[in-house]
């Protein structure tokens, strides 16, 4: 048979065998295929919004910590008002035995004159013997905020508590949506909605503890799973997990109906682009085959000559004409691809580890530079000190200039204080060597918060001196592409913390702390505390 009879039948096969294999495809075959695309997906969702969850759940029990040690002038400071109003706080009191209120603070409502006694009864309920413990949901129908959550703190014989709404809860529980009827829904410890689709369920916290999955989550689990769901009546595919601290339950569920639409429009769409493939195939095979062949036939022609040792001359011209001009094509464009997929790689690989915003390691790959540090001072006995940057009132550049400019004073402030400790990553050396890290190491947390973890240090005046010059380096006035000059200042903890002391998130925290009280005492200024 000819070879391009042979491709003719070859052409044709490959168009309908498809096609035939697919008929015999079942149903329920890509119905599982959508049921397995979604499980990674949703449980990803779940996920990343229990890492959200988390944070938010430690900046607000890191900040009720700290309000009875702070005097009623810092209480009563515009910066705390406003860092308890962004974390939702509306009433934050002091309740004695005799239910006598001390307000702290409000947002603008009365105080309460007394406290309900089924809030003073879960709250005593909730409060655990030391620390700071968040009860589940409930509300005060004295006030009109609605579903709120009791942060509480024992004092002795009497009881902090603060009333939390669960507005960002429900906030960030509706940015999730997908498909028509896919959702986010979130639970507290037992089980009563936080954060669902329908309102009514949120505002009569309605109890979800009978669903298995939500049993799962409150068990600490994490998984994916099918159930059935009361509210949207019928099958559903959900992925879920947990706030660990907060022992909050967090599922993405996505009706099985939905999978079952998109598997049956897939399921016809290809047919029907099967089939219309198969009659494009019988029409444009024949001449489309004969025009492939010939410069085949052509070449073949070509290589019995050179093999025959004739026209050797001739053989560099049939050649251009007819298939080097096409390999070198096909060289070039294969070389081209690997090369650009090398400098793809390594900016993924970069972008694994540095902030793209600054050019300074990320977050992640900060915590595992500040790990691998630690056990070096730790076995060189050295102390060293954590500092926790930032700006002071970033939040005015964003909004009177833009983030635009925002984001070019974060890159500008990057480079500035990578020049101040001399530290310059060359091209290739995309990540720091564990065993060779150097003794300053910043990063970027995120938003304006900015970190430097120094190893080695001599004694606490060196590194004064060290953050003061940081200081007067990095906080003093920027011009801007646009022509904006600003004046940016800052204010810092530092927290000094000696070779044993491994704990890299106490540190992280002592220093956040000092922090606080740096721009509690003024702003624009250092603040030092010590852990041991």
């Amino acid at each position: 048979m000819k070879l391009r009879y042979m491709f003719v039948f070859i052409f044709i096969l490959m168009a309908v065998v498809p096609t035939s294999l697919f008929w015999m495809w079942p149903y329920s075959k890509a119905l599982e295929a959508e049921i397995n695309d979604v499980k990674d997906r949703h449980l990803v969702i779940a996920k990343n919004l229990s890492t959200g969850f988390e944070r938010y759940y430690q900046d607000v029990t890191n900040t009720f910590s700290i309000i009875e040690i702070q005097s009623n002038e810092k209480i009563e400071s515009k910066e705390f008002k406003e860092l308890l109003l962004s974390l939702e706080f509306h009433v934050v009191a002091v309740v004695d035995d005799k239910n006598t209120v001390t307000c702290l603070f409000n947002d603008g409502m009365d105080c309460p004159e007394i406290i309900p006694q089924n809030i003073i009864e879960l709250a005593n309920q909730t409060a655990l013997t030391e620390g700071v413990s968040m009860s589940t949901v409930t509300e005060d129908t004295n006030t009109k905020i609605g579903p709120i959550l009791l942060v509480v703190k024992k004092k002795a014989d009497q009881l902090l508590i603060g009333y939390l709404s669960t507005r960002y809860i429900v906030a960030m529980g509706k940015k999730v949506a997908f498909g028509e009827k896919g959702h986010a829904a979130i639970v507290d410890q037992a089980g009563n909605v936080l954060a669902h689709p329908l309102d009514s369920w949120i505002k009569e916290r309605k109890d979800m503890s009978q669903i298995s999955s939500v049993q799962k989550m409150l068990a600490g689990k994490t998984g994916v799973e099918l159930f059935y769901s009361p509210a949207l009546k019928g099958d559903m595919i959900a992925g879920y997990t947990t706030v660990a601290n907060a022992k909050w339950g967090v599922m993405v569920p996505q009706p099985i109906s939905e999978l079952e639409d998109k598997a049956q429009s897939i399921d016809r769409t290809a047919i029907y682009v099967m089939l219309l493939g198969v009659g494009l195939a019988l029409i444009i095979t024949i001449p489309v085959s004969l025009i492939l062949i010939k410069p085949l036939e052509q070449l073949i022609h070509t290589i019995k000559m050179v093999e025959s040792g004739g026209l050797k001359g001739a053989l560099g011209m049939k050649t251009t004409n007819v298939l080097p001009v096409e390999l070198k094509e096909l060289k070039s464009s294969f070389f081209n691809m690997m090369h650009n997929l090398d400098i793809k790689e390594k900016e993924i690989s970069r972008l694994a580890y540095f902030d793209s915003q600054t050019e300074l390691p990320n977050r992640n790959y900060f915590h595992q530079l500040s790990e691998h540090a630690l056990v070096n001072m730790k076995e060189s006995n050295s102390k060293g000190a954590f500092v926790f940057i930032d700006f002071d009132d970033f939040k005015l550049v964003n909004d009177s200039y833009g983030h635009k400019v925002g984001d070019e004073l974060l890159f500008l402030f990057a480079k500035r204080l990578s020049a101040y400790f001399s530290i310059e990553v060359k091209e290739g050396d995309e990540q720091y060597h564990f065993d060779k890290l150097p003794d300053v190491i910043p990063a970027r947390l995120g938003g304006d918060e900015f970190v430097i973890l120094m190893q080695n240090i001599l004694s606490i005046k060196d590194v004064e001196m060290k953050v003061q010059g940081l200081f007067n380096a990095v906080f003093s006035t920027y011009e801007m592409k646009s022509g904006v000059e600003l004046n940016l200042t800052g204010s810092a903890g530092i927290s000094i913390f000696g070779p044993n002391y491994t704990k890299l998130e106490d540190i992280m925290k002592s220093a956040d702390m000092a922090m606080y009280e740096a721009k509690a005492l003024g702003k624009n200024r250092l603040h030092f505390s010590s852990i041991t």
